[in-house]
């Protein structure tokens, strides 16, 4: 990180407009598509959600072609969805063109304004920032619970959320579900200027009454990896002992 930004960030942090947490957790990482997850009771039969993936479908792919796993991605966006359709995916990636969220329906979502003013084209949000008459679309959105039944899946391992600004709904609803979910990658969007940094805060600490561990921070703060430590615990006590280890 240059040496202006890391100073802007630690102001930011000691100005409390910027998280400060630290690493709970250290574990076995690995970085695929941009994503740092931990590769400890990741196989073939695990099962991945993926998201919000645009167009970059690298970790999706990367995860596959290393563990054999399944990936099922999501993204409503109708340019994203008709990109996935011109794309050589395998076998195992599975894409879904819906929103996921807190309720079961259809939901409006809105083109993203970044700082210029420019509507996005490419990615929509929760948030209505000033969009225009007609510039909002509906799309289907599903709970990962009704998800999870219609596909036939009893647990998820790893669930990579980039849904710009949908993630608080999304993991108030899995924590109130009782879901088992091993590892969450998340991108928070308290930069938003919409979202209050106490929301992320409080998503957190609401995690962290859960059983979840943060064992990755990127250097912006903004993307969060957490890992259950029950489950990481459980993972480890399967595997063998380091070669010339004691008996």
């Amino acid at each position: 990180m240059r040496l202006y930004t890391k100073s802007k960030l630690l102001f930011r942090q000691m100005t409390g407009q910027e998280l400060d947490n630290s690493i709970e957790l250290d574990c076995q990482t690995a970085d695929t598509g941009g994503w740092t997850f931990c590769p400890v009771g990741i196989d073939r039969s695990s099962v991945v959600f993926s998201l919000g993936v645009a167009n970059d479908i690298r970790f999706d792919t990367g995860v596959i072609d290393r563990f054999g796993c399944t990936v099922h991605a999501f993204d409503p966006t109708p340019r994203w969805v008709e990109w996935i359709k011109t794309q050589n995916t395998p076998p195992r990636f599975h894409f879904h063109p819906l929103a996921i969220g807190g309720k079961d329906g259809t939901l409006r979502m809105y083109p993203r304004i970044p700082k210029k003013g420019k509507r996005s084209t490419t990615m929509l949000t929760l948030l209505d920032e000033g969009t225009r008459d007609g510039d909002a679309i509906e799309v289907p959105v599903r709970r990962i619970s009704t998800i999870m039944n219609d596909v036939g899946v009893k647990q998820i391992d790893i669930l990579k959320m980039d849904i710009e600004a949908a993630e608080y709904e999304v993991i108030d609803d899995l924590l109130s579900s009782g879901i088992p979910v091993y590892q969450l990658l998340v991108e928070f969007h308290h930069r938003f200027k919409t979202v209050p940094i106490e929301k992320t805060r409080a998503v957190i600490n609401s995690l962290s009454a859960a059983g979840y561990r943060i064992f990755h921070i990127t250097e912006k703060y903004r993307e969060f990896s957490f890992i259950h430590d029950k489950t990481y615990n459980n993972y480890l006590q399967t595997l063998p002992p380091p070669t010339g280890s004691p008996l």
